[in-house]
């Protein structure tokens, strides 16, 4: 009998682990530090940032985002995004997403694998989805996506290193 309840409580234990091991907010905790990419984004030779940090008392993940791009003829600007991502056991996460565009989006955000993928937007406004997957440990590879009247159309990829720990 004792066995019995041993066994079922151990089984319990695992079940719930590998639960929460699968969950998105796990995942987003895997993203934590500031990662680089050198590499073209929006038509131009870009240099990105990301920077993923618990804030707000651990109860959401921050995202800073920026993108410095030149273009062939010269001409240079700075794409800038925050999000922050409320953390939770369930198998999605609700987020929102600002930039110096000017865009406003609720996202919906569900993990794949070792990949974060975030539908951001509203139906019959502007639509997009960013995948970002952990390639190693220290390699992550961000893709975008938006919704167009053909169907979706990929915007960016870019390939990131984690910066070392300072």
């Amino acid at each position: 009998m004792v066995r019995t309840v041993l066994t079922i409580i151990v089984t319990l234990f695992c079940l719930t682990q590998s639960a929460a091991a699968g969950s998105p907010s796990v995942l987003l905790k895997q993203f934590e530090g500031r990662w680089t990419s050198d590499g073209p984004a929006f038509g131009g030779a870009a240099q990105s940032v990301m920077i993923w940090a618990p804030t707000l008392k651990d109860k959401f993940f921050r995202l800073d985002y920026s993108v410095a791009v030149t273009r062939d003829d010269g001409a240079s600007f700075t794409f800038e995004g925050v999000a922050h991502y409320r953390l939770g056991e369930g198998e999605t996460l609700s987020a929102y997403w600002a930039d110096n565009s000017g865009d406003l989006h609720p996202i919906r955000a569900e993990r794949d694998g070792d990949a974060l993928v975030a539908h951001w937007g509203v139906e019959g406004a502007k639509q997009g989805r960013t995948r970002y997957e952990l390639l190693s440990s220290a390699r992550m590879q961000v893709t975008d996506w938006i919704k167009t009247e053909d169907g979706w159309r990929q915007f960016n990829q870019n390939q990131f290193n984690k910066a070392a720990a300072e």
